[in-house]
């Protein structure tokens, strides 16, 4: 499944990444859904199918991911790139990264955090290992959906 996936032509090579968590803003406690760029991604198992993803450790999606222990990896069209080249500059701590790109937020099938319903393929993953490497971290996920 994942070969197929990495092989399409119409998939822009950049993913963007969705993620559910409680976060602090402003010193209150509340749960957020948040969208990141990930331009470094990989598959890193097919038996069991594992996905590895490398989030800079300064953005607030890496703290995301740890806190919620699933990510959702889309995969979007190349017609999409604008909206990934848009995403790179926005914190979805502030902003809803779903309504600022024009994207439907839709529920995932297996894990908590949300997927892009526009997005052609998506991968829901469960967080086995978190890794820093330096300026990166690096998640490897189980992919548990769809």
């Amino acid at each position: 499944m994942i070969w197929e996936i990495i092989k399409r032509r119409d998939l822009y090579r950049s993913v963007l990444v969705s993620v559910r968590a409680p976060i602090i803003v402003l010193g209150q406690e509340e749960v957020r859904d948040n969208v990141g760029v990930v331009h470094w991604h990989m598959p890193a198992s097919l038996e069991p199918v594992k996905y590895a993803i490398s989030v800079r450790s300064d953005d607030s999606i890496k703290n995301m991911i740890s806190r919620a222990g699933n990510f959702v990896v889309n995969f979007v069209g190349y017609e999409y790139r604008n909206h990934v080249l848009a995403c790179e500059n926005e914190d979805g701590l502030f902003v809803d990264i779903f309504e600022f790109l024009g994207f439907t937020k839709k529920n995932s099938i297996i894990i908590e955090s949300p997927r892009i319903k526009e997005a052609k393929v998506f991968l829901e993953c469960e967080v086995e290992q978190e890794f820093d490497s330096g300026d990166h971290t690096i998640f490897i996920g189980k992919v548990v959906g769809p």
